[in-house]
């Protein structure tokens, strides 16, 4: 029988916050707050509440998810939640979707992403305009570059992790900081006001619909806490570090957002930051400090983005290696193999560059060909969704475990998080499942499942009973 070869755990409490921090601030803030806008319709007031709603959801999802690590520490995370909980065909098909699907697929946008970020950056000194190509390009730069740090500097991607979660708080706390000061000050203009959308919402919207709309863009915005999750069997005292990270991260998370928020809306106008789109970052800086100083702000986003890139990255490389380790997955290309001078499984980081590489493409070309661009097709959405799907079956499967006394502590408490997290992931579905492509995108996860038959053991061998 092949020996499972086991991963060291090196990665501190630190490094563990850092990664639930930066999976979540990166890319998604900065290019989502355009779109929390135009869901409330220009209002910020229903855009704050907006993020404290969904931010506090994460938090207890976050705290309930926690108990999952404190009982489980070792590889895999979810997958093992799921396999404690439903069963290891369950886990199997789990974590076939996360191999095949979610990881590969947001790995590929977030680098698309730092792509769009640096092509801008790039035009303000070169005269260029930059086009999708450009940011795909600079993707798959990026994605070689990060994947060489991770397969042969392991430990330095870690110390870059921790780095950029410091960095990358620069430009947010900045933000955040100077809004608030202009508010103290009476710097801001009255229309910018929270009491001013509070009070001028037409006649024809309402307040809390309004709300309700911005969930989903913001739930992107705060997706991505539970990745440290996959690398648990790597962190030094998981039962321990890994609860505290993921409560703490979310918190610090929750924290920065809504004060980022409000330092963006206080000095630029809903229809601004509307018409500007994904740049409105730039222009802000421009308005709040010298050209030397937007230039700096600019490099600290896209920081920013890489940290959050690379982080994805560090998780996805790992995934090929879990899933082989899965009882009942088929073994292929030796995915289980790790190097042992750098303690890396070489072969499943080579196929998820393999995949995200194809991801990358495929999203060039659902950004580019009219078919989708007229259709405003985001593929993005459809990993969120199916981890979405996932979050809040495991929140269920949580409560009877409370019931059972399997878990320390107030059951209550207990129970009323899971119940408030299992909320949230049902605004964020019912959110999905409405919008335009919905449909879609849950029907493309099924077929990810059916195709996940030839890869699974489905049928149970006799020698192993």
């Amino acid at each position: 029988m092949e020996q499972k070869q086991k991963l060291e755990a090196k990665y501190g409490l630190f490094t563990a916050i850092s990664l639930v921090i930066g999976q979540v601030i990166g890319s998604g803030i900065f290019f989502k707050v355009d779109d929390v806008l135009s869901a409330t319709q220009g209002n910020s007031f229903a855009g704050l509440l907006g993020f404290v709603i969904v931010g506090i959801s994460v938090v207890f999802a976050a705290v309930s998810l926690a108990n999952y690590a404190e009982l489980l520490p070792k590889d895999g995370g979810i997958l093992n939640y799921v396999e404690y909980r439903f069963g290891k065909k369950t886990a199997a098909f789990v974590g076939w979707m996360y191999l095949s699907l979610f990881y590969p697929l947001l790995t590929a946008v977030l680098f698309t992403v730092s792509g769009i970020y640096i092509s801008h950056f790039l035009a303000e000194f070169a005269g260029f305009k930059p086009t999708f190509l450009h940011y795909t390009l600079i993707g798959i730069f990026n994605l070689v570059l990060f994947l060489g740090l991770n397969i042969f500097r392991p430990k330095t991607s870690g110390i870059f992790q921790q780095m950029t979660t410091v960095l990358k708080l620069i430009p947010l706390i900045l933000i955040a900081s100077f809004g608030i000061i202009s508010l103290v000050k009476g710097d801001v203009e009255g229309t910018n006001t929270f009491s001013y959308a509070a009070k001028n919402i037409s006649g024809g919207q309402n307040l809390w619909l309004l709300v309700a709309a911005s969930f989903v863009p913001i739930a992107f915005a705060f997706d991505g806490w539970y990745i440290a999750t996959q690398l648990s069997g790597e962190i030094k005292n998981s039962s321990k570090n890994l609860p505290k990270a993921l409560v703490i991260g979310t918190s610090v998370v929750l924290a920065v957002y809504v004060l980022y928020y409000t330092g963006i809306v206080l000095k630029m106008s809903g229809t601004e930051i509307m018409a500007l789109k994904d740049t409105y970052i730039t222009e802000f800086s421009r308005k709040i400090a010298s050209k030397t100083g937007a230039i700096l702000i600019q490099i600290f986003v896209i920081i920013s983005v890489l940290g959050t890139a690379n982080g994805l990255l560090l998780a996805s490389t790992r995934v090929p290696y879990q899933f082989y380790n899965q009882e009942y997955s088929r073994k292929f290309l030796n995915l289980g193999k790790v190097n042992p001078k750098t303690d890396t499984p070489v072969n499943s980081a080579l196929l998820a560059f393999i995949l995200i590489f194809i991801y990358l493409i495929i999203y060039y070309i659902t950004n580019t060909a009219s078919y989708f661009t007229t259709k405003g097709y985001d593929i993005s959405a459809i990993p969120v969704a199916f981890i979405y799907i996932v979050n809040g079956a495991l929140f269920i499967g949580l409560l009877k475990l409370i019931k059972n006394k399997t878990f320390g502590g107030n059951s209550f408490v207990k129970y009323f998080m899971a119940i408030i997290a299992f909320l949230g992931v049902a605004v964020v579905l019912i959110g999905t499942a409405t919008a335009p492509n919905g449909i879609s995108y849950i029907l493309i996860s099924i077929l990810y499942i059916i195709a996940g038959f030839f890869f699974i053991k489905v049928k149970t061998d006799k020698n192993q009973l």
